[in-house]
Order: C-alpha cells, then structure tokens, then sequence
C-alpha cells in the first residue's frame, strides 16, 4: 500500500475492541477506523462516534466486504473468530484476530487452510505479550546463549478477582493461551506433552478453576509451568522466568518504583490487564499497520493461534482424564 492510510474496520464493541480502536484512532500512525460493528449497537455506535466519523454495520460479512476497509481487526466473541478470520481471508484483506484464533482445534485447522489456499499470510493473532517491552527484553536477553541452552520455563498468569468464574476448559482457551503462545515463542520450539492439574471454586462447581498449572515438555525435553490464578485479591500481574544451564532470567514483575517509607518497601501492582499492557497493545496495532503499508505480515501468525490450540486441545484433554497428553502436529508448513 506504500504510504497510504490503512483504512480499517473493527469487529467487536466491547472492552479489548474499544481499546484498538481508540488507539488505532489516536495513537497509530498511518490507520484510520472506517467502520465498525458489533451485536450491541449502542456499543458500535459509541465506538464509531469516537472514531470521528466511522460507519456502523449491522452485519460484520458487510464491513469485510466494504470496499472503505482496507484490514480488519477483529474483537468480537471467541466463538466468532474462525469465521470472520476465514471472510478476510477470502476477501483478501489482512486481519488481526484477537486470540483465540478460534474456540476448537478445528475451527483453527479450517483457517490454516484458508490462509494456505490464499497463498499469502494475512492474519495475525492478538497475543500481544509478544509486544510487552518486559517478554522482548527476556526474550532477547535468552537469545544471547549467556545463560546457555533453556532448562526450564516458567509463567506466572495472576488476575485480581473473578469476574465470573470459568471453566478449566475457558481458563486453558481464554487466558492460559496467552502463556502457551509465550512458552512456544520465548523458548523457540514445540510443546511435545501437556499435563493439567487444577483447584476448583467449590464443591458445587468443581470445573469451575479458581488456579491451575499446565505442565508441558518441549522437543528439546526442556521442562515448562503455565500458573494461572483467577482470584488473586490484590491486582494482576504476569512474569516469566527462564532458567538455563549458566543462570536464569526473569521479567520484572512491576513498572512501578519501589516507595520506602515508615520503615516499609512497597511497589505497585497494576489492577488489570488494560494498565498492565497498555503499551503492549499500542505497539502490536502499530506494527501490524507498518506491515500491511509494507505488504507484508509479521507477528504471531495463524500457524501460532493454530498450535496455541493443539496445545490447548490436548491441555483440555489432560484435564478431562487426569493425565498427561502427547502433542502431535502436522509439519510447519513453509507458508511460516
């Protein structure tokens, strides 16, 4: 597209959709919002009236094939993702899917083969972490080889409170997903075995997880901990630790300054996920622009979203009969 304006229509209202388009709207360079939609229409109407004049669809099929949307991002419900994701495909235009990719290992499979069939990638999958300053530097810093070849990895996933309670199945699908696509990413190499263990809410809602761990193997045999926790009581929070056979390296936990007073040492814990990666997110709808004005794709591609729930696939599996799961996928096509 060389220098032009990427115009681009947002699918999904709510609270990670007005977030993109706000930041498309006021703090990327080189994009517009040119149409919005979503099942609630006050909220698309809102959305649309901040955007400074985009239109409103009542039908996501009609913005994507609206000939003013150049690229769509797409927010809406998990279980809308595969659809639309594959409409763009089709449509020719890129997309950015916030993650899951889809909600099955199926509905992934059908939009890999989309994006095969098309020939070219055009989605990108919302696993903004891999954006945060703190995952780059870790990341970066591992790749040095100062601390030689990865042991271990370990995730830390922490939420402030419910806001409602999910099932094993939506925690490993809806949050743990984040930690797999950081576990693939950050150590460079497949999950070969998951093995799910869990606490429950309570007696009367025992696939309801209050915290749960995913024990995973990679190819190289290299050990990993994806900790989740829904109900921390004091904020949220996200860390990762990589131990290796020389030493090991660990995000910092905080942006926050440390305050020393009365005789106390204190730091800040960031509420939510909207403080904690306000940054993250700004970066990935930025790079994502640059890339469609390049005509080209980079970031977390759909064969990540598609083995971030092979993964899950077999994560869900584990928690169904209390054991650990082998992972098996088809070879990375040469698409990615």
């Amino acid at each position: 597209m060389g220098s032009e304006t990427v115009n681009v229509g947002v699918i999904g209202a709510g609270a990670i959709g007005s977030v993109h388009a706000d930041n498309l709207t006021r703090r990327t360079r080189g994009a517009t919002v040119t149409a919005v939609t979503d099942i609630d229409d006050e909220k698309a109407n809102a959305v649309a009236a901040a955007c400074e004049g985009a239109r409103v669809y009542t039908d996501a099929g009609d913005l994507i094939a609206a000939p003013g949307v150049d690229a769509v991002l797409i927010a809406s419900t998990d279980a809308t993702h595969a659809d639309f994701t594959i409409s763009c495909l089709k449509a020719g235009k890129p997309v950015l899917c916030e993650k899951p990719l889809a909600t099955t290992l199926a509905d992934a499979e059908r939009v890999l083969r989309a994006e095969l069939a098309a020939g070219r990638r055009l989605a990108q999958v919302g696993f903004m972490r891999q954006y945060d300053q703190a995952h780059r530097d870790l990341y970066n810093l591992l790749k040095t080889g100062d601390i030689g070849a990865a042991l271990k990895f370990r995730s830390v996933h922490i939420n402030p409170l419910f806001s409602r309670v999910l099932t094993i199945d939506s925690v490993i699908t809806n949050s743990l997903i984040h930690d797999i696509h950081s576990a693939r990413w950050i150590m460079g190499e497949e999950i070969s075995s998951a093995y799910v263990q869990w606490l429950p809410v309570d007696p009367a809602r025992p696939r309801g997880a209050r915290l749960a761990d995913i024990q995973v193997i990679f190819e190289s045999g290299a050990l990993g901990s994806l900790e989740y926790n829904g109900d921390s009581g004091y904020g949220y929070e996200v860390t990762v630790e990589v131990t290796g056979e020389t030493g090991s390296v660990r995000t910092a936990s905080h942006p926050s300054p440390s305050l020393r007073q009365s005789g106390t040492l204190s730091r800040a814990i960031t509420p939510n996920w909207p403080e904690r990666f306000a940054q993250a997110y700004i970066d990935e709808v930025q790079d994502w622009i640059n890339a469609i004005r390049r005509n080209e794709a980079t970031g977390p591609s759909a064969w990540d979203g598609y083995m971030s729930l092979v993964v899950a696939d077999a994560s869900i599996r584990s928690a169904e009969t209390g054991g650990p799961q082998p992972i098996s996928a088809s070879a990375r096509p040469s698409l990615y």
